[in-house]
């Protein structure tokens, strides 16, 4: 008995992995607004995210979508994970579930959803994801739950977890392993080098070179540290 459930909750799981990207395929040019679709070649639309249903789409190529809900993010109260100020223990892929994932170049003025980034993303505006692994390119902002790679905006790049580096006017993550290069840095939990005029960090390993550096054991002008 305990075997025939397990078998049956093994097959149940494997059905509903099933489900994401593998309905579906299409070639050369398709949209995507649509569902359990894999396109192969280019994909195009517009504001995907309004739609209810879960889309589960990926794009294996480049997908351009103009005009996307980024660009009014300036007129919003900030990202998505803007108000979120910890988090606990390391990024669990596991717990995310993508309406898109998109390998390869995505272009628009700005992408926000569920989305998954591989390769490069570039937002004339700003562009909010769950993950991005690769470069993220903004006009103004970028916010990403997990980045392995680059983010480099004019205005602000946040992630709550960071294994690369952020380079824009403002940087925050939660936890970032690597570089932050701005006038104002910050991170709850820094792994590496913090570069700008302002730097703070809650919890360090590593230093600081800037106007004012700030750590978890000293405020120090132009240099600080922490290897403890």
């Amino acid at each position: 008995m305990k075997n025939l459930i397990l078998t049956f909750i093994t097959l149940f799981s494997v059905h509903v992995f099933s489900q994401e990207y593998n309905q579906k395929n299409k070639y050369l040019i398709w949209t995507f607004h649509t569902q359990n679709t894999s396109i192969n070649g280019i994909s195009i639309g517009a504001f995907p995210q309004l739609n209810e249903k879960d889309r589960f789409v990926k794009t294996n190529g480049i997908r351009l979508e103009i005009p996307g809900l980024g660009f009014i993010a300036p007129l919003g109260n900030g990202s998505p994970i803007s108000r979120i100020d910890s988090v606990s223990g390391k990024f669990n892929r596991k717990y995310y579930q993508f309406d898109e994932i998109i390998n390869g170049l995505n272009i628009s003025t700005g992408t926000v959803g569920k989305v998954n980034y591989n390769g490069i993303t570039i937002a004339a505006i700003a562009q909010f994801g769950e993950l991005n692994n690769g470069i993220a390119l903004a006009g103004i902002w970028n916010a990403m739950d997990k980045s392995n790679g680059i983010q480099i905006s004019a205005l602000a790049n946040e992630a709550l977890y960071s294994s690369g580096a952020q380079i824009s006017f403002a940087n925050s993550a939660i936890i970032m392993n690597g570089l932050q290069i701005g006038a104002n840095n910050f991170a709850n939990e820094m792994h590496g080098i913090q570069i700008g005029l302002l730097n703070k960090s809650k919890k360090s390993k590593g230093i600081q070179i800037g106007i004012w550096n700030i750590n978890e054991k000293r405020k120090f002008p132009m240099f600080n540290w922490n290897f403890g």
